[in-house]
């Protein structure tokens, strides 16, 4: 029956989706869909295949459905790897769900299929017993809120098939409602080679190739070049062939060009098409692959085009460094990288399964205010066609799309609490509510979509102004832990969900906190046109007060640390307790917990933690806190308790009094510049300016060279000596009799 459906989508371009859930028939559901598929399209097709490998029973589902068909053009999938697949395209795709249902994984594989295509996900059920699902799980209390309204969704669709037990839902879709790409448009007049032209596959590729041009204008001066798109557009594709000819034109002169991304897999198209580039332009060139394949290197003639990872990136020398997926390496290090390089291509997905990068938007409208700047973006899809109804129900299950609400006011504000089943039973105010999560934070994922609806110790609260929500806070309860959950904890087994305490357990060493009842600020977000009005802040407050009522020992939050972000809690009384030793490289940066004690017995535990962390920090800032911005460790060291340190003997500051005179280098006082600056921080943090203590921190406590201070802090190498003289002058004055 579903034959001429499938002829229709060939047509069209466009894809259908299968669901398959029961509990016993659906490894011989996806075989008859499949057949019935294989009838329109033909033998041969290339499948897909997603499913975690390792799990008892997967492999035996894996084979029978294999063994149906062509065993050669079945591709398996480990979903824990699938990201490396991204640039890849199938026939078909099939989601064995039966292990796990994460909408990650789905909404990153989906992408996959071409038009024409068809998407099978499959389960027994997908409430239950799911690995990720399983994470969120405490006390084996979970909701569903998600997995209903992913299946509400699915009956309401078009062009989905919905087998749910005995119940069959199906609307099919029209190739009358496509729109196909019209194929490459060929510039008049190109810039750029039409041997490469040729390779685009849509006038949007097109434009880029020919518009990338800017960036390589005025030799030596700055020029940033922004391609934004949803997945599936060709960014990456555009990107590659240009670079190919940048290789081109640079292939006599010693040329470094830098490629990073948060993984290396969503670059390897760049690398693909510049190496298909660069064949079309009969450019000879050698290339190195690592031992699984992956592309590192491309050298032809002069030229180097090299990946490398974020932080190694970033202290390069060379001619142009381009960041994909650049929303997901955060505003900060994007900051860094326009300080340090002149030619900066920046990619990113504003819509998609990393997150919306709305944010990041914000970020480049306020950059091209002060930088040459050029900003393209891609409209129709690649690998299907525009209108694609799997595209719209993936985009509307998982909110990869919503927007945030025009709010004129926000002066006349209500806060309320509002229940999960409250918000997943109205879409209209689920998607205001979730819009103002993505608009304000720089990556989000359908995971998190999911964590809201099935997560059970959670709280919601929501502000708003004319009726509309502006401001939401997701508080997730924790701690009230007993001795042998506090036990398994500090021997490396799960938390169940206790972020805070488990981080405070199991890397401080500090039990006793187990023991507090806390809840954790997860998220806290202001619709964007009405930040910095103090919103946020009465939203917190209104938060505490009822963890207050709730008789809560205490209140936090855990994020990368951010200057900006840990400005918002220490000014809203916070208290730093802790920085992770390890940088978490899929946020890039390093997460950081700060708590307001709500308790005695909280505030005295607090007190102790954040001295313990202050110690910590001025013991290892050298070596473990190396690449973590200065100001932000300023912030850190001056919200910490004073303590009392060591009396400076009298010929330190004699030594540091004569490297401010002039009489000797910074090199030879460095002991005794040291010695103070520690005092300073243990016995009177604060009392000098943040540039000051942060040119000190640079210098001084991380050890940084000058220059590399001065790219920290986005100043001159003059202006960090400057700086730290300033503040000795002052930290000197603080701790002697003499004037310096």
């Amino acid at each position: 029956m579903l034959e001429e459906y499938f002829r229709d989508a060939q047509k069209g371009y466009y894809r259908y989706m299968a669901i398959v859930i029961k509990p016993q028939e659906y490894l011989d559901e996806t075989v008859n869909l499949l057949s019935e598929f294989e009838n329109v399209k033909g033998k041969g097709l290339r499948v897909a295949y997603a499913f975690h490998p390792w799990v008892n029973g997967s492999k035996e589902r894996f084979r029978y459905i294999k063994e149906k068909f062509n065993q050669d053009s079945f591709i398996d999938i480990d979903y824990s790897s699938s990201e490396k697949y991204l640039g890849e395209t199938f026939d078909a795709l099939i989601l064995d769900s039966v292990d796990d249902f994460r909408p990650n994984y789905v909404s990153r594989l989906v992408d996959t299929v071409k038009g024409g295509g068809l998407i099978i996900l499959y389960s027994d059920k997908l409430e239950e017993n799911k690995l990720y699902k399983n994470t969120l799980i405490r006390n084996n209390i979970y909701k569903s809120l998600f997995e209903e309204r992913f299946l509400r969704l699915a009956k309401s669709h078009r062009g989905i098939i919905l087998e749910n037990g005995n119940e069959i839902h199906f609307k099919p879709y029209s190739s009358k409602e496509t729109s196909i790409s019209p194929g490459p448009k060929l510039p008049k007049n190109p810039k750029v080679p039409i041997r490469l032209h040729n390779l685009c596959l849509s006038p949007d590729q097109n434009k880029v190739l020919e518009e990338a041009t800017y960036v390589l204008a005025e030799k030596d001066k700055k020029r940033v070049l922004v391609v934004t798109a949803a997945r599936g557009r060709g960014k990456s594709v555009s990107i590659g062939l240009f670079l190919s000819y940048v290789t081109y034109l640079r292939i006599e002169e010693p040329t470094n060009i830098i490629i990073t991304s948060p993984t290396y897999y969503s670059a390897s198209e760049i690398f693909r098409f510049l190496i298909e580039g660069l064949k079309a332009l009969k450019v000879k060139f050698s290339k190195e692959e690592s031992r699984d394949g992956k592309v590192m290197k491309v050298r032809a003639g002069e030229a180097r085009i090299r990946w490398m990872a974020p932080d190694i990136a970033k202290d390069q020398d060379g001619y142009m460094i381009v960041l994909d997926e650049a929303a997901a390496l955060g505003l900060e290090y994007l900051d860094y990288i326009l300080r340090k390089w002149n030619k900066v291509i920046m990619i990113s997905t504003i819509q998609g399964y990393e997150g919306s990068g709305k944010a990041f938007l914000k970020y480049i409208d306020k950059l091209s205010e002060t930088t040459p700047l050029k900003r393209l973006t891609l409209d129709y899809p690649i690998r299907y066609a525009k209108g694609d109804p799997v595209e719209k129900f993936i985009y509307d299950s998982f909110l990869l799309d919503v927007e945030t609400q025009k709010i004129n006011s926000g002066n006349e504000i209500i806060i309320s609490e509002i229940t999960q089943e409250e918000l997943f039973s109205n879409d209209d105010l689920l998607r205001k509510v979730y819009a103002i999560l993505v608009n304000a934070h720089y990556r989000n994922s359908p995971d998190d979509l999911m964590f809201m609806g099935d997560m059970a110790f959670q709280r919601i609260f929501v502000a708003e102004s004319e009726k509309e929500p502006i401001a939401v806070a997701q508080a997730i309860i924790e701690g009230g832990l007993n001795d042998n959950e506090i036990k398994r904890i500090s021997i490396g087994e799960e938390n169940e969900g206790h972020l805070i305490p488990h981080r405070i357990i199991k890397y401080m060493r500090y039990y006793e906190f187990g023991k507090l009842k806390g809840w954790r600020i997860m998220r806290i977000a202001v619709n964007p046109e009405l930040q910095d009005r103090g919103i946020g802040s009465r939203l917190l407050n209104s938060v505490t007060r009822e963890a207050i009522k709730s008789g809560v020992d205490w209140i936090g939050a855990s994020f990368i640390a951010d200057y900006r972000v840990l400005n918002f809690w220490l000014k809203n009384g916070f208290t730093p307790v802790y920085l992770a030793s390890i940088k978490n490289e899929q946020l890039n940066g390093y997460s950081t917990i700060v708590i307001k004690p709500l308790s005695e017995k909280a505030l005295n535990l607090v007190k102790e933690l954040s001295a313990l962390l202050k110690d910590k920090l001025l013991r290892t800032l050298h070596q473990v806190y190396f690449n973590v911005n200065p100001k932000v460790l300023a912030k850190l060291l001056d919200s910490t308790p004073e303590q009392k340190y060591f009396d400076i003997p009298a010929l330190y500051v004699e030594k540091v009094k004569a490297y401010l005179d002039g009489l000797i280098p910074y090199n030879a006082a460095a002991d005794a510049i040291h010695f103070i600056v520690t005092k300073y921080f243990y016995e009177r943090p604060g009392s000098l300016s943040i540039e000051e203590e942060s040119s000190i921190i640079a210098r001084t406590l991380q050890g940084k060279s000058w220059s590399h201070a001065a790219l920290m802090l986005g100043i001159k190498n003059h202006e960090v000596e400057e700086n730290l003289k300033n503040g000795l002058k002052k930290i000197v004055s603080l701790f002697s009799n003499h004037q310096v």
